[in-house]
């Protein structure tokens, strides 16, 4: 693969296409063996970034979509469960992106309702998990804002709907900024800094995916909380970052870490070069560089299960291939609290210090 086929393909990694309703409840979930559920004793997991029966109920089916039961059988305390607010804008489809928006977040309240899931919507949800052991934790999420319709009352709106966490880019520019798969690079704009005020007074996470650098770097000078990347990896050295890419420089992730925010990594395969990223390995491998240059502090777990990766490594098929991971990261050196910080400790302590 050269380098333009490099950046073609993590242009296609970047769409939230071929994903199903919420009828993928009904797929078989693989099991968990007793020597995986050993694996993950002890561990805090949460997902920052997921597509949970994908929600917008695309006719395509992603395998790596995660069920509830999936992710109760690998002892998930919380996950995000995003709703696509650009989904009207893909071809063949139409609407209003803040209605759309809703009708998907409507399905996880009915997973409430049927007490499958228990929505965090405040700090006390999180401290200790005070809901039920068998509830996994809910985080209402948005990726991207084109859900907001240009209007601060429907950041409002969302907010009082239980939304904790929003993308506020996804696959189209917007009345924010400018996204990672545009040709060109633009700041934020005046509606997108009020935006990310009243998303910081409101108490909801600030998450900066799918950013072009512009806007990104906009996002991080007005933010008075951490924000955090829910889904990328390192861009491998010699590409041209200013070229379509959902991957990210050393610069950019430092942009995300100086906030006191996460960047979260994701099973995207490739080859570029000699740089190989297509086992989970080489996934830990990156995390302990993550580690030694930004600290695990800043380092979290976000899947994009759902997303429709175009390939991802071996060794991951859905987030029960998270005990291949945990395996391959303590084979590289990483510690067990390392591990433990990686898999969810810090993006839980992240949505503690934001939501209020």
């Amino acid at each position: 693969m050269d380098r333009r086929e490099f950046l073609g393909y993590c242009v296609k990694a970047g769409a939230t296409l071929g994903l199903t309703g919420i009828s993928a409840c009904t797929t078989a979930t693989p099991g968990v063996s007793q020597a995986d559920r050993t694996e993950l004793t002890g561990l805090r997991i949460a997902d920052a970034h997921a597509h949970p029966h994908q929600l917008h109920g695309s006719k395509s089916y992603d395998p790596t979509t995660p069920t509830v039961e999936m992710m109760k059988r690998v002892g998930m305390s919380a996950c995000s469960f995003s709703a696509v607010g650009d989904w009207v804008k893909y071809p063949g489809r139409s609407g209003i992106a803040h209605s759309d928006t809703q009708a998907q977040l409507r399905k996880v309240r009915a997973f409430e309702e049927h007490k499958q899931v228990h929505v965090i919507r405040h700090t006390p949800d999180l401290q200790a998990m005070a809901f039920p052991a068998d509830a996994l934790g809910a985080i209402m999420a948005i990726e991207g804002g084109d859900a907001l319709e240009d209007s601060i009352k429907l950041l409002d709106s969302f907010f009082e709907d239980g939304v904790r966490l929003i993308t506020v880019l996804h696959d189209h520019n917007n009345a924010i900024g400018v996204n990672q798969r545009s040709q060109t690079d633009g700041p934020l704009t005046r509606f997108g800094i009020q935006v990310i005020e009243r998303m910081n007074a409101l108490g909801i996470v600030v998450d900066v995916a799918h950013a072009k650098t512009k806007t990104l770097q906009g996002i991080v000078d007005v933010s008075a909380a951490p924000v955090i990347d829910s889904h990328t990896s390192l861009l491998p050295s010699g590409s041209n970052p200013s070229r379509p890419t959902r991957l990210r420089t050393w610069a950019e992730m430092e942009m995300v870490a100086k906030t006191g925010g996460l960047i979260c990594t994701w099973p995207l395969a490739y080859s570029v070069g000699n740089q190989q990223r297509t086992t989970v390995k080489h996934w830990a491998e990156e995390v302990l560089q993550m580690k030694t240059r930004l600290g695990i502090e800043h380092c979290g777990l976000g899947t994009d299960g759902g997303g429709d990766l175009p390939r991802t490594v071996e060794g991951w098929d859905s987030i029960s291939s998270l005990p291949n991971l945990i395996g391959a990261m303590k084979e590289v050196g990483l510690s067990q609290e390392d591990i433990g910080a990686y898999a969810g400790g810090n993006f839980l302590r992240i949505l503690t210090k934001c939501i209020g």
